[in-house]
């Protein structure tokens, strides 16, 4: 009986050892925590930081998906070199567009053709409260709250963005100002010398306008739709007509 009785158990803890050792390469030997302060990039350690993150910003890594900051976050980054570049070459093109859109009509093109291309849907870091920064984020990146950069991208954003070049989004909610907006969708406001969006639901305020998909306004010296909505400029293009001051 005894014999029976220890030949029972060991089977028992043979089973449950060998079910370990299956089970071991998938877990993960790194042991992630909070903590109120970090460094950037954030080490694989910390997948949330409660309170400030302060270093060079950060880049695309398999443990973004898991980190979150919930405070402030303050980096410098050499990105606004290349955003500044773009942002003077948009407006170096700005009285050609204006000039050619005057002479031209509607014109149906591809859906592809309004959307901002170059939108990453990796997994991203999330950012909750404020941000300042000299550039923009190496990574994918969904914030809300308060953007204060020389320009900044966004998968999704929701709040206030302040920037001297403009603000880049796939999904936007709230306002961003600086001299170039651009987004999928908007469902606030952008003031800016150039502001485009692929489906406008809010305001553009700005120089030139331009939309796909207006459910909006767009206040500016130039405004362009292709669909109908509500514009008041110096000029207004949508795909039912062109008219000077008010157009819908």
């Amino acid at each position: 009986m005894k014999t029976s009785f220890l030949a029972l158990l060991l089977f028992v803890f043979g089973i449950i050892r060998a079910q370990d050792t299956i089970k071991s390469p998938v877990v993960d030997s790194v042991k992630l925590h909070s903590q109120f302060f970090s460094l950037s990039p954030i080490s694989k350690k910390i997948d949330k930081v409660n309170g400030l993150v302060l270093g060079v910003g950060h880049v695309e890594n398999k443990h973004i998906s898991s980190q979150v900051i919930n405070g402030v976050n303050i980096e410098a980054n050499p990105a606004p070199a290349v955003g500044a570049l773009m942002g003077f070459m948009s407006l170096m093109y700005l009285p050609e567009i204006i000039k050619n859109n005057k002479r031209t009509h509607y014109v149906r093109n591809s859906e592809e053709d309004y959307k901002i291309k170059n939108m990453s849907y990796t997994p991203e870091l999330k950012l909750n409260g404020l941000n300042i920064s000299s550039g923009c984020f190496f990574t994918t990146t969904s914030m809300s709250g308060l953007n204060i950069s020389a320009g900044n991208k966004f998968k999704d954003f929701n709040g206030l963005s302040v920037t001297v070049l403009g603000t880049i989004a796939d999904h936007q909610n709230g306002l961003s100002l600086g001299i170039y907006n651009a987004n999928n969708n908007l469902s606030g406001s952008t003031i800016g010398v150039y502001n485009q969006s692929y489906q406008l639901s809010g305001l553009h305020l700005g120089v030139f306008n331009q939309t796909r998909i207006n459910k909006g306004l767009q206040v500016g010296v130039f405004n362009k739709s292709n669909s109908k909505g509500f514009q008041l400029g110096i000029w207004n293009v949508n795909n039912k007509r062109s008219m000077p001051f008010l157009n819908w």
